[in-house]
């Protein structure tokens, strides 16, 4: 069985992008089970097809965007006699570049799936241009895939509301052994908190469905003998007006003392800001399968989700607490974290114990081929 995953830039593991993450971490572990795959990717500036060695793990095959609403050299190599692979998985979401070689694939015979990265919530359908593409273009590329693939059963109600009726597979993302060791590595590094202090962190692209602007509001509900005793860190970089609306909100409140900005921090430094944290905090208005949270499970953090950011079919497993993304609702969470250190521990422990049994790709992995072996069989 040969795997091509089609998806969009250099497959860097270390950035911000968790659609990057999942295919660098799924291409690795399919090689590694005797799965035959491979990453093609359309590239931003890109003149002509490359192999790009991204380590000794992964090569990229890069080519040009679309121009003129086809990509001609994507497309060639398709109808060539290289192009001899199974499966086609898509990993790319709103490019018009994935629609102007699904006549190649239909010629070749060779099935598709998609896997959508809460591509399709509601809350991400949120433009005139969207709206119109989802009745036309993206409407033919999803109806035609032979399965699509979400990462959460939520995920998958949305799709079914979007009328799709296509076979849907409900796999979660994963951490993989690399990553943990990262995460145990970053521990001999300086801890950028003052532990006077119980320090909540939160991590990611900050944006306006990621919520920041609920957890700056949620000071304003605390208690002042819980308020004083924490701080609030946010972690990442993104769009320029939101960060504004934040900072100013912190301003305007007065809330500089609790809430600190470190901006982006990549690799080990990223972890650092995960690892020494008392608290990870995050209730996004939107999720798929988050990443930052799964990566402050590995480092064994207790953790205020919101019902959005898609955990709710785990809730029984007792590692983080629930909150509606409210800024009243969120400072009751925090309150009853922040005073009961008991439940930090257990929290904690159920975290990093749900990356052992049910978010790491060796378990994962054998999940991914039975679904591509189900679109095989057909």
């Amino acid at each position: 069985m040969k795997i091509c995953h089609i998806t969009h830039g250099r497959v860097n593991p270390d950035g911000e992008n968790g659609i990057t993450r999942t295919v660098y971490s799924l291409n690795k572990y399919l090689n590694q089970k005797g799965v035959k795959s491979e990453i093609f990717s359309f590239n931003d500036n890109q003149e002509f097809v490359e192999d790009f060695i991204r380590d000794e793990f992964t090569t990229v095959k890069l080519f040009p965007r679309a121009r003129n609403y086809k990509s001609k050299e994507f497309t060639d190599y398709i109808l060539s006699e290289n192009f001899d692979f199974d499966v086609v998985h898509f990993h790319l979401m709103w490019m018009l570049d994935k629609n102007t070689i699904l006549s190649a694939l239909d010629k070749k015979g060779i099935p598709y799936i998609i896997t959508t990265h809460a591509a399709y919530t509601p809350d991400r359908i949120d433009s005139l241009k969207k709206k119109i593409s989802m009745r036309t273009i993206e409407k033919q590329y999803l109806f035609k895939a032979a399965s699509i693939h979400a990462l959460c059963y939520e995920e998958k109600g949305f799709l079914r509301d979007l009328g799709i009726i296509n076979p849907i597979f409900v796999i979660p993302n994963g951490i993989s052994h690399n990553e943990v060791d990262k995460i145990n590595n970053s521990k001999e590094l300086l801890n950028p908190y003052d532990t006077n202090y119980i320090n909540l962190v939160w991590v990611g692209r900050i944006r306006e469905d990621k919520n920041v602007l609920g957890i700056v509001n949620s000071l304003m509900h605390l208690e002042d003998d819980i308020k004083k005793r924490i701080k609030i860190h946010i972690v990442g970089n993104g769009i320029e007006n939101y960060i504004e609306k934040v900072e100013n909100l912190v301003s305007e409140k007065n809330l500089e003392k609790f809430v600190i900005f470190h901006g982006p921090k990549f690799k080990e430094e990223k972890y650092q800001y995960i690892l020494n944290s008392d608290v990870y905090i995050q209730p996004s208005f939107s999720e798929g399968i988050s990443f930052s949270i799964l990566d402050a499970m590995a480092c064994g953090k207790p953790m205020i989700l919101s019902r959005q950011t898609n955990m709710t079919y785990y809730y029984n497993k007792n590692f983080y607490i629930m909150t509606e993304p409210y800024p009243e609702d969120i400072a009751s969470s925090i309150t009853n974290l922040v005073s009961n250190v008991e439940l930090r521990k257990e929290l904690s422990l159920n975290a990093k114990n749900m990356i052992k049994t049910v978010f790491n790709w060796e378990n994962l992995i054998d999940d991914y081929i039975e679904m591509y072996k189900n679109i095989l069989n057909d």
